[in-house]
């Protein structure tokens, strides 16, 4: 059966929902949170990704894989069902959030995410193809828009993103 999960929770999962996944679709739970933007590479296709995050820049983060769907945290069983079968005729299923404030970019998500897995300047530079300057305006633009004053509060911000799920509405 196509379920991708964190190899923790898959077991539990697959049996929960081996039944109503079609064949031809692959559901991402992404549980751990984080494991629907890192822990599959690329995304299998086409996929439902099934998400309990709604921070949006998360879930920005997420319709930039360009899954079939993204589904919140359904409140039934029959309510993935649907959305399993929207996607295996065709379909795709959610859309990507509207943000309160002036939405980064995708690259500046892109420096946000490495900043976050640790990298530095000079690193995210090298990661990304772009001089260390560019880095530096990618940052203060993110700085400016999430209102934060420093490196450190850009990555608070992010993992606040991923670990606060209901702090923000999708």
């Amino acid at each position: 059966m196509p379920l991708h999960a964190g190899p923790a929770q898959a077991p539990f999962l697959r049996e929960l929902v081996e039944d109503r996944v079609p064949p031809d679709v692959h559901l991402v739970v992404d549980l751990p949170t984080g494991f629907a933007l890192w822990g599959l590479e690329p995304l299998p296709s086409p996929a439902l990704v099934l998400t309990f995050n709604r921070h949006p820049l998360y879930l920005l983060d997420l319709f930039e894989r360009r899954p079939a769907g993204v589904l919140l945290a359904p409140d039934a069983l029959d309510a993935l069902s649907e959305a399993l079968q929207l996607v295996a005729r065709g379909h795709r299923v959610g859309s990507p959030p509207t943000l309160p404030f002036d939405a980064p970019t995708p690259r500046e998500r892109q420096v946000l995410r490495l900043l976050a897995q640790g990298y530095c300047a000079d690193a995210i530079a090298q990661a990304l193809g772009v001089k260390r300057d560019t880095v530096y305006t990618y940052l203060q633009n993110l700085r400016e828009k999430l209102g934060a004053e420093s490196q450190h509060e850009l990555v608070l911000a992010y993992l606040d993103a991923l670990a606060q799920p209901e702090t923000a509405n999708g």
